[in-house]
Protein backbone atom coordinates (compact mmCIF):
# COMPACT_ATOMS: atom_id res chain seq x y z
CA UNK A 1 0.00 0.00 0.00
CA UNK A 2 2.85 2.41 0.81
CA UNK A 3 4.36 2.01 -2.68
CA UNK A 4 0.96 2.46 -4.30
CA UNK A 5 0.36 5.73 -2.44
CA UNK A 6 3.83 6.89 -3.45
CA UNK A 7 3.16 6.01 -7.09
CA UNK A 8 -0.20 7.77 -7.05
CA UNK A 9 1.20 10.89 -5.37
CA UNK A 10 4.10 11.12 -7.81
CA UNK A 11 1.78 10.60 -10.76
CA UNK A 12 -0.62 13.33 -9.64
CA UNK A 13 2.25 15.74 -8.96
CA UNK A 14 3.84 15.26 -12.37
CA UNK A 15 0.44 15.37 -14.04
CA UNK A 16 -0.03 18.85 -12.59
CA UNK A 17 3.27 19.94 -14.17
CA UNK A 18 3.56 18.10 -17.43
CA UNK A 19 1.86 16.02 -20.09
CA UNK A 20 0.93 12.37 -20.31
CA UNK A 21 4.08 11.31 -22.18
CA UNK A 22 6.36 12.86 -19.55
CA UNK A 23 4.44 11.19 -16.73
CA UNK A 24 4.61 7.81 -18.40
CA UNK A 25 8.30 8.21 -19.13
CA UNK A 26 8.96 9.03 -15.48
CA UNK A 27 7.01 5.99 -14.28
CA UNK A 28 8.77 3.61 -16.67
CA UNK A 29 12.20 5.03 -15.82
CA UNK A 30 11.71 4.68 -12.05
CA UNK A 31 10.97 0.98 -11.48
CA UNK A 32 11.40 1.28 -7.72
CA UNK A 33 7.97 2.90 -7.33
CA UNK A 34 6.12 -0.20 -8.43
CA UNK A 35 4.34 -2.65 -6.22
CA UNK A 36 5.85 -6.10 -5.92
CA UNK A 37 3.64 -9.08 -6.65
CA UNK A 38 5.86 -11.46 -4.68
CA UNK A 39 6.63 -11.82 -0.99
CA UNK A 40 10.39 -12.04 -0.59
CA UNK A 41 12.55 -13.35 2.22
CA UNK A 42 12.19 -11.06 5.22
CA UNK A 43 15.51 -11.92 6.86
CA UNK A 44 18.45 -9.56 6.64
CA UNK A 45 21.01 -10.86 4.14
CA UNK A 46 23.72 -10.91 6.80
CA UNK A 47 21.56 -13.11 9.04
CA UNK A 48 21.44 -15.89 6.47
CA UNK A 49 25.03 -15.90 5.31
CA UNK A 50 25.19 -13.15 2.66
CA UNK A 51 27.84 -10.45 2.65
CA UNK A 52 27.30 -7.07 0.95
CA UNK A 53 30.13 -5.74 -1.16
CA UNK A 54 30.78 -2.96 -3.67
CA UNK A 55 32.73 -3.10 -6.91
CA UNK A 56 33.78 -0.16 -9.09
CA UNK A 57 34.83 -0.40 -12.71
CA UNK A 58 38.44 0.14 -13.68
CA UNK A 59 37.46 1.67 -17.03
CA UNK A 60 34.38 3.78 -16.16
CA UNK A 61 32.98 5.61 -13.15
CA UNK A 62 30.31 2.93 -12.64
CA UNK A 63 29.94 1.01 -9.38
CA UNK A 64 27.64 -1.81 -8.29
CA UNK A 65 26.54 -3.14 -4.92
CA UNK A 66 26.11 -6.88 -4.64
CA UNK A 67 25.54 -9.74 -2.23
CA UNK A 68 27.82 -12.75 -2.20
CA UNK A 69 27.84 -16.06 -0.33
CA UNK A 70 29.66 -19.37 -0.41
CA UNK A 71 28.06 -22.81 -0.78
CA UNK A 72 26.50 -24.48 2.23
CA UNK A 73 28.69 -27.12 3.82
CA UNK A 74 27.01 -30.30 5.06
CA UNK A 75 29.47 -30.52 7.97
CA UNK A 76 27.99 -27.30 9.38
CA UNK A 77 24.46 -28.78 9.60
CA UNK A 78 22.96 -31.47 11.76
CA UNK A 79 21.35 -34.44 10.03
CA UNK A 80 17.88 -33.20 10.97
CA UNK A 81 18.39 -29.65 9.70
CA UNK A 82 17.80 -28.19 6.25
CA UNK A 83 17.72 -24.99 4.22
CA UNK A 84 14.36 -23.84 2.95
CA UNK A 85 12.58 -21.09 1.07
CA UNK A 86 8.95 -20.23 0.48
CA UNK A 87 7.78 -17.58 -1.97
CA UNK A 88 4.20 -16.43 -2.47
CA UNK A 89 3.49 -14.75 -5.80
CA UNK A 90 0.46 -13.52 -7.73
CA UNK A 91 -0.10 -12.34 -11.28
CA UNK A 92 -1.75 -13.34 -14.55
CA UNK A 93 -4.83 -14.27 -12.49
CA UNK A 94 -2.96 -17.07 -10.76
CA UNK A 95 -1.53 -17.39 -7.27
CA UNK A 96 1.51 -19.52 -6.52
CA UNK A 97 3.32 -20.61 -3.39
CA UNK A 98 6.69 -22.04 -4.36
CA UNK A 99 8.73 -23.79 -1.70
CA UNK A 100 11.68 -26.14 -1.58
CA UNK A 101 13.61 -27.79 1.24
CA UNK A 102 17.15 -29.14 0.88
CA UNK A 103 18.85 -31.40 3.43
CA UNK A 104 22.62 -31.66 4.00
CA UNK A 105 22.87 -35.03 2.23
CA UNK A 106 21.86 -33.24 -1.02
CA UNK A 107 24.42 -30.43 -0.77
CA UNK A 108 27.41 -29.85 -3.03
CA UNK A 109 26.39 -31.81 -6.11
CA UNK A 110 27.60 -29.09 -8.49
CA UNK A 111 30.56 -26.74 -8.38
CA UNK A 112 30.85 -23.26 -9.82
CA UNK A 113 29.45 -19.75 -9.53
CA UNK A 114 25.91 -18.49 -10.08
CA UNK A 115 25.45 -14.81 -10.96
CA UNK A 116 21.81 -14.00 -10.16
CA UNK A 117 20.08 -11.02 -11.80
CA UNK A 118 16.72 -9.68 -10.64
CA UNK A 119 13.99 -8.23 -12.82
CA UNK A 120 12.38 -4.84 -13.36
CA UNK A 121 11.46 -3.17 -10.09
CA UNK A 122 13.36 -5.74 -8.01
CA UNK A 123 16.65 -5.69 -6.16
CA UNK A 124 19.45 -8.03 -5.19
CA UNK A 125 17.47 -9.11 -2.12
CA UNK A 126 14.70 -10.39 -4.38
CA UNK A 127 16.99 -13.15 -5.61
CA UNK A 128 18.07 -14.46 -2.20
CA UNK A 129 15.63 -17.39 -2.36
CA UNK A 130 17.10 -18.42 -5.72
CA UNK A 131 20.55 -18.03 -4.19
CA UNK A 132 19.67 -20.42 -1.35
CA UNK A 133 19.00 -23.11 -3.95
CA UNK A 134 22.28 -22.57 -5.80
CA UNK A 135 24.25 -22.42 -2.55
CA UNK A 136 22.79 -25.79 -1.58
CA UNK A 137 23.81 -27.16 -4.98
CA UNK A 138 27.40 -26.25 -4.14
CA UNK A 139 27.83 -22.95 -5.98
CA UNK A 140 29.16 -19.57 -4.96
CA UNK A 141 26.55 -16.86 -5.57
CA UNK A 142 26.79 -13.22 -6.61
CA UNK A 143 23.66 -11.03 -6.63
CA UNK A 144 24.02 -7.43 -7.86
CA UNK A 145 21.56 -4.57 -8.03
CA UNK A 146 20.87 -3.67 -11.65
CA UNK A 147 21.36 0.00 -12.49
CA UNK A 148 18.55 2.15 -11.14
CA UNK A 149 17.42 -0.52 -8.65
CA UNK A 150 17.97 -1.22 -4.98
CA UNK A 151 21.10 0.51 -3.69
CA UNK A 152 22.43 1.30 -7.15
CA UNK A 153 23.50 4.90 -7.67
CA UNK A 154 23.64 4.49 -11.45
CA UNK A 155 20.91 5.71 -13.80
CA UNK A 156 18.30 3.20 -14.98
CA UNK A 157 19.22 1.87 -18.43
CA UNK A 158 16.73 -0.97 -19.03
CA UNK A 159 19.35 -3.63 -18.11
CA UNK A 160 21.27 -2.94 -21.35
CA UNK A 161 24.60 -1.68 -19.97
CA UNK A 162 25.35 -3.69 -16.82
CA UNK A 163 27.19 -6.48 -18.60
CA UNK A 164 30.33 -4.36 -18.92
CA UNK A 165 30.96 -3.89 -15.22
CA UNK A 166 29.73 -7.40 -14.39
CA UNK A 167 32.25 -8.81 -16.84
CA UNK A 168 34.94 -6.90 -14.96
CA UNK A 169 33.66 -8.25 -11.65
CA UNK A 170 33.73 -11.85 -12.90
CA UNK A 171 37.30 -11.31 -14.08
CA UNK A 172 38.45 -10.51 -10.55
CA UNK A 173 41.07 -13.03 -9.36
CA UNK A 174 39.11 -13.97 -6.23
CA UNK A 175 36.10 -14.92 -8.38
CA UNK A 176 37.97 -16.36 -11.35
CA UNK A 177 40.30 -18.76 -9.57
CA UNK A 178 38.96 -22.17 -10.55
CA UNK A 179 38.02 -24.07 -13.67
CA UNK A 180 34.47 -24.52 -12.42
CA UNK A 181 31.72 -23.02 -14.61
CA UNK A 182 29.93 -19.72 -14.15
CA UNK A 183 26.20 -19.71 -14.87
CA UNK A 184 24.27 -16.46 -15.19
CA UNK A 185 20.67 -16.68 -13.97
CA UNK A 186 18.42 -13.79 -15.02
CA UNK A 187 14.76 -13.21 -14.23
CA UNK A 188 12.58 -11.01 -16.45
CA UNK A 189 14.56 -7.85 -17.33
CA UNK A 190 17.60 -9.43 -15.68
CA UNK A 191 17.54 -12.04 -18.43
CA UNK A 192 18.54 -9.29 -20.88
CA UNK A 193 21.73 -8.62 -18.92
CA UNK A 194 22.26 -12.37 -18.70
CA UNK A 195 21.98 -12.74 -22.47
CA UNK A 196 24.48 -9.89 -22.95
CA UNK A 197 26.91 -11.72 -20.69
CA UNK A 198 26.88 -14.79 -22.93
CA UNK A 199 29.61 -13.06 -24.91
CA UNK A 200 31.85 -12.88 -21.82
CA UNK A 201 34.81 -15.24 -21.61
CA UNK A 202 34.02 -15.63 -17.91
CA UNK A 203 30.48 -16.96 -18.47
CA UNK A 204 29.80 -20.55 -19.52
CA UNK A 205 26.01 -20.76 -19.68
CA UNK A 206 22.76 -18.97 -18.79
CA UNK A 207 19.39 -19.75 -17.25
CA UNK A 208 16.73 -17.27 -18.35
CA UNK A 209 13.61 -17.17 -16.18
CA UNK A 210 10.58 -15.55 -17.81
CA UNK A 211 12.85 -13.31 -19.92
CA UNK A 212 11.59 -9.89 -20.91
CA UNK A 213 10.33 -9.26 -24.41
CA UNK A 214 11.72 -6.33 -26.37
CA UNK A 215 10.72 -3.33 -24.29
CA UNK A 216 8.32 -1.69 -26.72
CA UNK A 217 6.35 -4.96 -26.65
CA UNK A 218 6.85 -5.63 -22.94
CA UNK A 219 5.66 -2.17 -21.89
CA UNK A 220 2.25 -2.74 -23.46
CA UNK A 221 1.82 -5.85 -21.32
CA UNK A 222 3.62 -4.67 -18.21
CA UNK A 223 1.72 -1.49 -17.40
CA UNK A 224 -1.74 -3.14 -17.39
CA UNK A 225 -0.23 -6.00 -15.40
CA UNK A 226 1.24 -3.76 -12.70
CA UNK A 227 -1.15 -0.83 -12.62
CA UNK A 228 -4.44 -0.96 -14.55
CA UNK A 229 -5.25 2.56 -13.34
CA UNK A 230 -2.15 4.08 -14.91
CA UNK A 231 -2.60 1.92 -17.99
CA UNK A 232 -6.00 3.52 -18.52
CA UNK A 233 -4.37 6.97 -18.67
CA UNK A 234 -1.32 5.99 -20.73
CA UNK A 235 -2.63 3.37 -23.15
CA UNK A 236 -2.97 5.62 -26.18
CA UNK A 237 0.46 7.17 -25.60
CA UNK A 238 2.48 4.08 -24.77
CA UNK A 239 4.64 4.18 -27.92
CA UNK A 240 5.55 7.83 -27.33
CA UNK A 241 6.18 7.11 -23.65
CA UNK A 242 8.55 4.25 -24.42
CA UNK A 243 10.39 6.27 -27.07
CA UNK A 244 10.88 9.21 -24.70
CA UNK A 245 12.03 6.99 -21.80
CA UNK A 246 14.49 5.21 -24.09
CA UNK A 247 15.81 8.46 -25.51
CA UNK A 248 16.35 9.94 -22.05
CA UNK A 249 18.20 6.80 -20.94
CA UNK A 250 20.37 6.71 -24.08
CA UNK A 251 19.07 3.24 -24.98
CA UNK A 252 17.66 1.92 -28.25
CA UNK A 253 14.79 -0.52 -28.64
CA UNK A 254 17.17 -2.92 -30.39
CA UNK A 255 19.33 -3.10 -27.26
CA UNK A 256 16.38 -4.50 -25.30
CA UNK A 257 15.76 -7.33 -27.76
CA UNK A 258 17.44 -10.55 -26.63
CA UNK A 259 16.13 -12.73 -29.48
CA UNK A 260 19.16 -12.13 -31.77
CA UNK A 261 21.53 -12.91 -28.91
CA UNK A 262 19.82 -16.24 -28.23
CA UNK A 263 19.68 -17.10 -31.91
CA UNK A 264 23.42 -16.53 -32.30
CA UNK A 265 24.80 -17.73 -28.97
CA UNK A 266 27.30 -20.57 -28.94
CA UNK A 267 26.82 -21.26 -25.24
CA UNK A 268 24.16 -23.39 -23.52
CA UNK A 269 20.99 -21.59 -22.44
CA UNK A 270 18.02 -22.88 -20.47
CA UNK A 271 14.94 -20.78 -21.28
CA UNK A 272 12.02 -21.15 -18.86
CA UNK A 273 8.56 -19.69 -19.43
CA UNK A 274 5.06 -20.18 -18.09
CA UNK A 275 2.03 -21.01 -20.22
CA UNK A 276 0.00 -18.21 -18.57
CA UNK A 277 2.64 -15.47 -18.38
CA UNK A 278 1.62 -12.52 -20.58
CA UNK A 279 4.94 -10.75 -19.88
CA UNK A 280 7.06 -13.59 -21.27
CA UNK A 281 4.85 -15.82 -23.42
CA UNK A 282 6.47 -18.95 -24.88
CA UNK A 283 5.24 -18.03 -28.38
CA UNK A 284 7.42 -14.91 -28.37
CA UNK A 285 10.53 -17.12 -28.35
CA UNK A 286 9.33 -19.60 -31.00
CA UNK A 287 11.65 -18.09 -33.63
CA UNK A 288 14.73 -19.28 -31.70
CA UNK A 289 15.87 -22.49 -33.36
CA UNK A 290 19.33 -22.67 -31.80
CA UNK A 291 19.99 -26.23 -30.59
CA UNK A 292 21.98 -24.84 -27.66
CA UNK A 293 18.84 -23.12 -26.32
CA UNK A 294 16.65 -25.57 -24.42
CA UNK A 295 13.10 -24.35 -23.82
CA UNK A 296 10.91 -25.46 -20.92
CA UNK A 297 7.37 -24.32 -20.16
CA UNK A 298 6.01 -24.56 -16.63
CA UNK A 299 2.24 -24.68 -16.16
CA UNK A 300 0.11 -22.09 -14.38
CA UNK A 301 2.98 -20.04 -12.97
CA UNK A 302 2.84 -16.28 -12.47
CA UNK A 303 5.67 -14.16 -13.81
CA UNK A 304 7.38 -13.51 -10.48
CA UNK A 305 6.99 -17.10 -9.26
CA UNK A 306 9.53 -18.20 -11.89
CA UNK A 307 12.31 -16.62 -9.80
CA UNK A 308 12.41 -19.79 -7.72
CA UNK A 309 11.99 -23.55 -8.15
CA UNK A 310 9.96 -26.21 -6.37
CA UNK A 311 11.00 -29.86 -6.05
CA UNK A 312 9.58 -30.73 -9.48
CA UNK A 313 11.22 -27.74 -11.15
CA UNK A 314 14.68 -28.61 -9.84
CA UNK A 315 14.60 -31.92 -11.70
CA UNK A 316 14.51 -29.98 -14.96
CA UNK A 317 17.19 -27.53 -13.78
CA UNK A 318 19.58 -30.21 -12.60
CA UNK A 319 19.10 -32.45 -15.63
CA UNK A 320 20.15 -29.50 -17.77
CA UNK A 321 23.12 -28.69 -15.54
CA UNK A 322 24.33 -32.28 -15.89
CA UNK A 323 23.97 -32.50 -19.65
CA UNK A 324 25.09 -29.13 -21.01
Amino acid sequence: MENFIKLLAVTLYIFSLSGCTSIGSYVISNPGIYLSEAEFIKAKPSDIGFEKQKFCSFSTTQCITYLTAEPYQAAEFSQESSVYYNLHATGNNVENTISHRMTPDTFNRFKGTALLLHGYGGSKEAMMASAIYFRALGMNVIIPDLFGHGESTEAFVFATKEHGILNELLAEPLLNQTNNPTVVVGHSMGALTASNLLSSEYVDAAILLAPMMSFEVAAKEYLPYKSPLLSHFFHSEIDNIVNQAMFEAGVTIQETNLLPKLTETKKPVLLINSDVDSLSPPAYFSSIQNELVKKITFNARSHSSLMVFDRDDVIEIENWLITW
